[in-house]
């Protein structure tokens, strides 16, 4: 059993699942013309930008949920999108935590409130696949109440430097004024009898008709084994 998995703002490859954030209202219709290949969840339409989980048609999708977050004022929220493939226990939990350094106390809790809400899962579905993951705009100083058995899937991938931070703008120049910032925004965390996992960054190359890259972030592209 495998799941290739994907954190990104575009579609760039072609994997089982797909967590976006930052998704806005003109890139709707390309999104959607995917339809063929994926079963499409949206957050919270409308807003700003908001976040999107797509999965294979393989998966029986059961119940899609979104968590508002009561000490935002960026309209973050958790998605939580329950199924199963195989007879196994499905949940599938993409977010966007808030952003900036300033609102470090904000991003704090909604991480705890993920956690706990991952530990919940676990206890009320034993044996269960779990992945959560998104833009979590976190500092390492800022991780805590990781339940047992939920692992960080670039630290088992080997933590290799050349793979850990997602936001580089020593080597991204998408966004202007932030001078050699390189930090690991963007994680995937997982619970599942799966313990092999390949771990890699795309969206490193340029568009050619702007000469930018397709996102300020790398994207995750990860994939997920039992040997």
């Amino acid at each position: 059993m495998y799941f290739h998995f994907l954190i990104y703002r575009k579609v760039c490859v072609n994997p089982d699942i797909l967590f976006l954030q930052e998704v806005v209202d003109r890139e709707i219709e390309p999104i959607d013309k995917l339809q063929s290949l994926y079963n499409i969840y949206y957050s919270n339409k409308g807003c700003q930008y908001y976040t999107a989980i797509l999965v294979s048609k393989m998966f029986d999708v059961e119940k899609h949920d979104v968590i508002h977050f009561q000490n935002s004022g960026m309209y973050r929220t958790l998605q939580i999108l329950q199924g199963s493939i195989g007879g196994l226990k499905v949940f599938l939990l993409n977010t966007h935590l808030e952003s900036m350094k300033e609102h470090r106390s904000q991003r704090c809790a909604q991480f705890s409130f993920c956690m706990d809400k991952c530990r919940e899962i676990i206890q009320q579905n034993p044996g269960c696949l779990l992945f959560f993951g998104g833009d979590l705009n976190l500092r390492d100083d800022e991780v805590s109440r990781i339940p047992e058995g939920v692992k960080d899937a670039w630290e088992s991938a080997g933590g290799d430097l050349k793979t850990k931070f997602t936001w580089d703008t020593r080597h991204n120049d998408n966004k202007q004024g932030y001078f050699n910032a390189r930090l690991r925004f963007d994680r995937i965390y997982w619970h599942a009898p799966l313990n092999k996992v390949q771990f890699s960054l795309e969206g490193r190359q340029r568009i050619r008709s702007c000469l930018c890259f397709p996102s300020d972030h790398w994207a995750i592209n990860a994939t997920f084994s039992a040997v």
